[in-house]
């Protein structure tokens, strides 16, 4: 946890900062909060809910209830619809009429649209939380341009290794003894020949193959080597990313044939039909587990991707964190900032679990004392971590990530042996990016 580095001043460390687990949102104690700014904002409110899934809508439309019953502010709640669009097209969104309140994601996506003037300045309002948001997140939240803050932290999650505990039980196999890529293998070998997916995935949406190619960066070539990759200072030619994609290329076999004809939720959709054994994914899909019923949540569990290189171990993790931003642009600014740090209280909070959330949440009052199993297991998977990712799409500017990273792998997993010519090409697309403004 020492020799802290920043890169485009966010912390590496940003999550796991300045303390152990419990100065992340896992102590118990406090009191409901009440007020959170919403004295000096009026109504009616926007809330753009960043969710095609059922559950992620009933949960924002239950806290969106919650604030109403509480302010008397009426908020309107509504999904943004296909997630990736939205992402893609999120500049346009912001500069047109916009939600007053939105769900976004902390790093690189905030801070560049912070410096284009279309986010509200929430430093007041991250304030107002006091000791409610511990100083991790504020570090984590914290644009390096001015130093202010356009984003509440809301919750956190690990990417993992996920499997059903009954169908390991049931091929006699175990997942949590898996340490060594060898010990991987041999599980995905037994999973294939029991007639299941070895390892479930999913790309039609761009994204959800970064998640594999961040873990493997990671544990063969470091975290350093990862984040200098992902802002220019090593390039795709490398002979060590090039390690990373034949890597991959062992995954290969083990997949399902129609990689690019379904997205995340056709993985999900595999793990609960019991058709796939191991799935990468992050552990905020658990909601849908717990959506579907009690029985498909406990059955649920998650152990770290395994190490590779011994040197760096299993130090690394995307732990992405997700919160509530308020739009410049919109027709009531000052109540989305009002919303949105209620959003990030101990108020929110309860609400969003009283609704069916199973993330951890930034907030310092989250009692750890009644975490389920799953959750508990969520932070066994990040007793290791050292160094904590937020996600290559994240982690990396967007016009890079979405239109030259994400068709890239796709066009890896379509056809391996082409990797040479693929990574040629992210270069010199790479080397042709504009400067940004």
């Amino acid at each position: 946890m020492s020799n802290e580095v920043k890169e485009n001043g966010v912390s590496r460390r940003t999550v796991l900062k300045g303390a152990a687990l419990g100065g992340i949102g896992l102590v118990g104690g406090g009191t409901l909060l009440t007020s959170c700014g919403s004295d000096e904002a009026s109504g009616p409110v926007k809330f753009a809910i960043r969710s095609t899934a059922e559950s992620g809508i009933a949960i924002g439309e239950a806290v969106a209830a919650a604030y109403t019953a509480e302010t008397g502010i009426e908020v309107t709640a509504q999904s943004t619809g296909d997630t990736g669009a939205f992402q893609d097209g999120i500049s346009q969104y912001l500069q047109g009429t916009p939600d007053d309140c939105f769900q976004w994601m902390a790093g690189w996506r905030t801070n560049f649209r912070a410096d284009q003037g279309l986010l509200v300045d929430l430093s007041d309002n991250i304030s107002n939380l006091g000791d409610q948001m511990p100083d991790g997140f504020v570090s984590g939240a914290t644009n390096p341009t001015d130093g202010k803050q356009y984003i509440v932290p809301g919750t956190w999650y690990p990417w993992g290794l996920h499997y059903r505990k009954s169908t390991m039980t049931e091929l006699g196999l175990d997942p949590e003894s898996i340490s060594t890529w060898d010990d991987f293998m041999k599980l995905l070998d037994g999973t294939q020949k029991k007639g299941l997916v070895g390892y479930a995935l999913g790309d039609s949406g761009g994204w959800e193959a970064m998640g594999t190619f961040d873990i493997l960066n990671v544990r063969i070539n470091g975290y350093d080597y990862h984040i200098d990759l992902l802002n220019g200072r090593q390039k795709w030619t490398d002979p060590k990313t090039l390690e990373v994609f034949k890597q991959f290329e062992l995954l290969i076999p083990y997949m399902n044939k129609n990689v690019l004809d379904i997205s995340w939720e056709g993985m999900r959709d595999l793990l609960l039909q019991k058709k796939a054994g191991a799935v990468m994914m992050g552990s905020w899909w658990a909601n849908d587990f717990l959506a579907k019923s009690q029985e498909d949540y406990d059955d649920l569990w998650i152990v770290p991707f395994p190490e590779i290189n011994p040197e760096f171990g299993r130090d690394s993790i995307d732990a992405p964190v997700d919160g509530m931003c308020a739009a410049t642009n919109s027709a009531n600014p000052e109540g989305g900032a009002a919303f949105a740090e209620w959003l990030g209280s101990e108020a929110g909070m309860l609400a969003a679990q009283a609704a069916g959330e199973t993330n951890f949440f930034a907030n310092s009052r989250l009692d750890s004392s009644n975490l389920d199993a799953f959750n508990k297991q969520k932070l066994a998977v990040m007793s290791e971590v050292k160094n904590v990712m937020n996600f290559l799409d994240r982690d990396c500017r967007n016009d890079f990530a979405s239109t030259i990273v994400a068709p890239a792998i796709q066009n890896f997993l379509k056809g391996p042996k082409e990797i040479n010519g693929i990574l040629d090409g992210m270069q010199e697309a790479w080397d042709a990016l504009p400067e940004l403004n």
